[in-house]
């Protein structure tokens, strides 16, 4: 089995999961994947495998791989983490970056202003997902340093995970980010200064109002969602699909 076609299925499932192509609920299907990629079973099932290892899937026994259907309360528990992750990090750190780290956050900083004046140019011409997919990236990044910094390697792959897991969570519930690019990049922009300044209080303090405003952003575009789900069916939020799919009669099971 080639490894190549493997990562293939893995980049192409992965990208439709943080782009929000794939819906909560939707069950993968190796022969559909199979046949869309052009490739044989063994290798989307290894990458399936992949997925749900890292939380972006979850298998169900005897009915095959899903795209998790998040609850309000795992939303939290995400952001929770987060908050206490990233605090710890800056506490550790705070006063103590190197120069060059300081440097590299400015200048990410700045992309992301640039990218914002583009997106407001842009609004409405069809190039809208790319740029912000590019801002959200680099907003990541911003982050990844003051992680990478701490030296923490557990709570550096802890971190992104999460970051993962929020990126699918924030497609699957059509988070409009227009209002809050320049709340973000304002922000970092404060973030930045007083971890310039050596203030690992107020640093903490930031860090903590920007994690927690992502949070309720999400929240309210989850609220948002599933009162118009609600008005549509008559039902609120549910775990699971609907109706759960059984496997393809010749589809091989996707988890061993």
């Amino acid at each position: 089995m080639s490894e190549s076609l493997a990562d293939k299925a893995y980049q192409h499932i992965r990208s439709q999961l943080l782009t929000g192509k794939l819906a909560p609920g939707t069950r993968l299907s190796n022969r559909g994947m199979a046949k869309t990629l052009e490739i044989s079973f063994t290798p989307v099932r290894e990458a399936l495998n992949r997925l749900v290892s890292e939380g972006l899937l979850e298998y169900r026994s005897g009915l095959g791989v899903f795209v998790p259907t998040i609850s309000r309360r795992e939303i939290e528990e995400v952001y929770e983490l987060r908050e206490t992750i990233e605090c710890a990090a800056v506490a550790k750190v705070g006063g103590k970056l190197p120069e060059y780290v300081l440097a590299e956050m400015a200048v990410l900083l700045e992309e992301m202003v640039q990218i914002g004046q583009m997106i407001q140019q842009e609004h409405g011409k069809g190039h809208d997902q790319e740029l912000t997919d590019r801002h959200t990236q680099i907003d990541l990044s911003f982050h990844m340093l003051l992680l990478q910094a701490a030296g923490n390697r557990l709570a550096l792959d802890t971190f992104r995970g999460l970051t993962r897991m929020a990126t699918v969570i924030s497609h699957s519930f059509d988070v409009n980010p227009w209002g809050e690019l320049a709340r973000t990049r304002d922000e970092h922009r404060r973030i930045l200064r007083v971890l310039q300044e050596g203030d690992t209080a107020a640093a903490q303090a930031v860090m903590s109002e920007h994690v927690r405003g992502g949070c309720q952003l999400v929240l309210a575009a989850y609220d948002r969602h599933y009162m118009e789900k609600s008005a549509d069916t008559g039902r609120g939020p549910h775990r699971g699909p609907a109706v759960a799919l059984p496997l393809d009669a010749d589809e091989e099971e996707s988890v061993a």
